[in-house]
Parts: C-alpha cells; sequence; structure tokens
C-alpha cells in the first residue's frame, strides 16, 4: 500500500526532469539556429555589399581610397607643414589662435590686434609658405591609420586645426591691411587644406572638412566687408568655392563609416584578454546581429544622403530616432552610431549653404564693381554671375537677400527651416532659433 502511494509522486518528478531536459533542448536548439541564421544573414550581406564593390574589411578600405601609383602628394608637403609651429606671443589679441575677438564688420583693427596678427603671421610665415605649396598640388593621401577613426585618419589634427586657423587669421589680415590678393590666397589655400581629406572620408574626417569650409567661409565674410576685390579676383574665389562644394560627398563618407563600424564591431573581444582590469566580452551571435543592425541603418542613410535637401534631413532624423528607440538589446547598435550620424546631414547642408552664400555674395560684389550699386534682387545676377539663383537647402527656396544701408544680407533659415529675419546666432539669446547668415556692411 505504502509503495502504491509513492510511485506517481516519483514518475511525476521524472516528467518534471524529462519537461524541463526538454525545454532546455528547445532553447539550445532555438539559440543555435538564431546563430546560423544570423551568420548566414551576415554572410550574404557582406557578400553583397562586396559585389557591389563596396569595402567591408580595412585592408579594402585602403585600397578602395588609395592614390593613383605615380601621382604627386600633397600630403608630403602638409605634413611638413604640420610639423611646424611657433610660438604666439601675444596671446589676448590673436582671433582663432589665442582669445582675442575681431571687431564688427567693417571697424578697423585695433593697433594693437593689427601688431600682434603681424607678428604671429611672421612667425609662421615657412608654415604659410609650406602650406600654400601643398594646396598647389591636385591630390592629397594621408598616411592614415584607418584603426583609430578617432584621430581623423593621421597624427596631426591639432597641427591642421591650427593650420586653417592660421589660414583664416591671414585672409582678414590682409584684408584690412590692404592686401586682397595676399588674402585671397590665404582663403584659397584654406579651402584646399580642407579638401586635402577627400580621400580620408571616415564620417569624423568629413566633418572635420565642413569645419575648415565653415572658417574660411567666415573669413571671406570678413574679408569682403574690409576690402575691395578686383572682378578677376572674385570669380577665382567662386570657383574654388565651387570647386570644394564639388568635392563634398556624405554618400562616400557614409560607405567609409559603415566599413570602419564593420571593423569596430569585430573586434569587440569575445574572450578575457591579456590586458589588466575588466574588459567588454560580446558573444560572437551578438556581434553578428549589431552588424547586421548596422548595415541595415547605414544602408538607410546612404539611401537617405542620396535625396534632395528637405526629403535628406527627414529621413535621417527618422532613422536616428529609430536607432534611438532600440532596446537594450540592441545596445552595441547604439553605442556605435552614437548621435553624430544622424546629426551628419545637418552638418553637410549647412556647409552647402555656407558656400551658396558665399558664392552668391562674391556675384554680388562683382554685379557692384561693374554697375556701381548691388542688385535690388537677385535673379539680376543671372546668367552673368550666376547660373542660377542658388536654393537654400533647409528652405528648399532660393536664399533669402534683403538690402540693408549700406550693405546687404543673404541668409538661410539654418536646420529649423524657420524664417528668422537672418538673425545670426550671436544675435539671439542662448537656445532661441537664429539663421545662418551671409552679411555685408558696406
Amino acid at each position: 500500500m505504502a509503495d502504491s502511494g509513492r510511485r506517481p509522486i516519483r514518475r511525476l518528478r521524472l516528467k518534471g526532469w524529462y519537461v524541463a531536459l526538454a525545454v532546455i533542448a528547445v532553447l539550445v536548439g532555438l539559440i543555435a539556429v538564431h546563430v546560423l541564421f544570423a551568420k548566414g544573414r551576415l554572410d550574404r550581406r557582406l557578400d553583397a555589399l562586396r559585389s557591389a564593390g563596396y569595402p567591408t574589411t580595412l585592408a579594402e578600405l585602403v585600397e578602395y581610397n588609395k592614390l593613383p601609383q605615380g601621382s604627386p602628394n600633397a600630403a608630403d608637403v602638409y605634413t611638413r607643414a604640420f610639423a611646424l609651429h611657433a610660438t604666439l606671443l601675444d596671446e589676448t589679441n590673436v582671433p582663432y589662435l589665442g582669445s582675442g575677438q575681431w571687431p564688427d564688420r567693417g571697424q578697423p583693427l585695433p593697433e594693437s590686434m593689427s601688431k600682434a596678427i603681424s607678428q604671429c603671421l611672421a612667425d609662421n610665415q615657412q608654415r604659410l609658405s609650406l602650406l600654400h605649396e601643398a594646396a598647389g598640388i591636385e591630390d592629397c593621401d594621408y598616411d592614415r591609420n584607418w584603426r583609430q577613426p578617432a584621430t581623423t585618419g593621421f597624427q596631426q589634427v591639432a597641427a591642421m586645426r591650427h593650420c586653417i586657423y592660421l589660414l583664416g587669421l591671414g585672409a582678414t589680415y590682409y584684408s584690412h591691411t590692404g592686401d586682397p590678393n595676399t588674402a585671397m590666397r590665404c582663403i584659397e589655400d584654406g579651402l584646399r587644406l580642407a579638401s586635402s581629406l577627400r580621400r580620408d572620408p571616415v564620417l569624423i574626417n568629413y566633418l572635420v572638412r565642413l569645419a575648415c569650409i565653415s572658417l574660411m567661409v567666415q573669413s571671406l565674410d570678413r574679408s569682403l566687408n574690409a576690402a575691395v576685390f578686383t572682378d578677376r579676383q572674385l570669380a577665382q574665389l567662386e570657383e574654388t568655392l565651387t570647386a570644394t562644394a564639388g568635392t563634398l560627398d556624405l554618400t562616400q563618407a557614409l560607405i567609409t563609416q559603415r566599413c570602419i563600424m564593420i571593423e569596430m564591431c569585430r573586434e569587440l573581444p569575445v574572450t578575457p584578454g591579456s590586458s589588466p582590469g575588466p574588459q567588454p566580452r560580446t558573444h560572437p551571435s551578438v556581434m553578428r546581429t549589431a552588424i547586421v543592425d548596422i548595415l541595415g541603418y547605414m544602408d538607410d542613410y546612404i539611401e537617405a544622403s542620396k535625396r534632395p535637401p528637405l526629403e535628406r534631413l527627414a529621413r535621417f532624423r527618422a532613422v536616428a530616432q529609430e536607432v534611438e528607440g532600440l532596446s537594450v538589446l540592441h545596445a552595441l547598435t547604439k553605442t556605435v552610431f552614437g548621435p553624430t550620424v544622424g546629426r551628419t546631414a545637418e552638418m553637410d547642408l549647412r556647409a552647402h549653404a555656407s558656400i551658396a552664400l558665399a558664392r552668391t555674395a562674391l556675384a554680388i560684389e562683382r554685379y557692384r564693381l561693374a554697375t556701381g550699386k548691388v542688385p535690388e534682387r537677385l535673379e539680376e545676377l543671372v546668367p552673368r554671375y550666376l547660373k542660377e539663383v542658388p536654393i537654400d537647402p533647409f528652405g528648399g527656396q532660393p536664399i533669402r537677400y534683403r538690402r540693408t544701408d549700406p550693405g546687404y544680407l543673404l541668409y538661410s533659415v539654418n536646420d529649423d527651416g524657420q524664417d528668422n529675419s537672418g538673425k545670426e546666432k550671436a544675435e539671439v539669446t542662448r537656445g532661441d532659433p537664429y539663421d545662418w547668415p551671409f552679411i555685408m556692411t558696406r
């Protein structure tokens, strides 16, 4: 009687173990299927990219972007310029490189500032000469380290930044001292220095280029307010700006960035390393899932980069929100993307807007030289000085133009799409909307 009472309990326990083992077996099977499926999806995606001629490894990336064999390389001269350095003797009176602040547009340089800048330029004359020499060489390929994209592909980023500031400083100073020819040379050399990164189109390098272009357009703004350039000089500057805009290729930057992101995930450790301290570990299936995610979202960004400006901006913002809304299971994907990729379209369009504004200002100055006045409407510049009135990439309409006394105002509505009457950032309270202007006060 007693024995017969225990048997059902034992059978029940055995059945419980069977069920638990069956569940574990099913889970292991599902995991195995997931791993195999993820690997298959990843292999198919990478094979498709290779078939289309796109790089998926660092070795392929180097081959994809390399300079044709035997071509003159401006990087050799730029690197020599980057290696030079002169101590800044009067930091408080030198803008850009020091803490000095430019006077308002159209106002003369204070004597103390003029003297300090003159000394700075004299001390950096050898560097300026090398930058001009390098600007005369058509192509450039830096000795990059693709495994350290945060260094923008080479180690002299701080020196390059110093050089751009130096050229912007020279452009404004020489305009104020009645030497527009040397001012023009500084602006052109700065734009060509920015374009020297076009064979290093990893995304952070692309953002460096955009920043360099922005500073040189600011310098042109101040230069036109300080000096009168000849028609030939103005036409030459417009040609250089047009060429600069033609080298900007956000799609190419994203293609390169996609390859860098794939490599970043591949190199995440999946087992403990030899270095002391805690290290992140990633399961191979998690890594593959992350790469598949990255390929999908990068495809979205690359496709969006080919759309018209307003559609491009909206799509970039939508994809960025999708990435931000991913669950914790996709934490690696969110970490790799970060906020920068989603904002790249805004930065790229702002650079294009800056160039469009500068080109239009140059056309107005040429019109002024020929007629003695500025135009009533921008259409008067077409077709002699402009093929067409440039379109504001943020507004989808022709860039705004308003005559002032005695100058004029050109502006883009900036990334919020609102017309704020051409107010620049310095004119509004922090956090308030502003436009992206090019201002002439004479």
